[in-house]
């Protein structure tokens, strides 16, 4: 059997049960906004990205952190000092904490001042309000989690 054989029978088969043309249909006709030339455009998929490198990070400081008044901050030195390349681990997840911050504020204030947040677009506003707040959070208990 050849190869294209091959691909066209996979194809169909994934085809029919996720209707892979549809998505392909719908993505040729996504039209992008008009501010999408400007930098305030960007600030989500930065946030996006940042997001994914503290899920990253954050399983890798996860395997040598150890929670309590006592162990956290000696964990935190051992990590640092001992472990190769902690220091480095640390510190990506440090500023990138402090940069998704920032950029999760900037979008807000674009999408707020760029008036993107109105119809059709209320529920996307409201469940990025509701990541802003898990942001703060998440970023506010993150700063208390080592105990110096």
């Amino acid at each position: 059997m050849s190869l294209k054989k091959r691909y066209d029978q996979l194809y169909g088969w994934v085809n029919e049960r996720i209707d892979v043309d549809g998505i392909i249909g719908f993505l040729r006709h996504k039209e992008v906004p008009a501010s999408s030339a400007s930098i305030w455009y960007y600030f989500g998929g930065v946030s996006l990205f940042l997001f994914m490198i503290q899920a990253v990070t954050g399983i890798l400081l996860l395997v040598y952190y150890r929670p309590g008044p006592e162990s956290s901050f000696e964990s935190l030195k051992f990590l640092v000092s001992e472990v190769n390349f902690g220091w480095l681990v640390r510190d990506i997840h440090s500023w990138s904490a402090n940069l998704m911050v920032f950029c999760v504020f900037v979008h807000m204030f674009s999408v707020f001042f760029l008036k993107s947040y109105r119809k059709p677009r209320e529920m996307t506003w409201m469940s990025g309000m509701v990541l802003l707040i898990l942001t703060f959070t998440f970023g506010f208990s993150g700063y208390l989690l080592p105990w110096n």
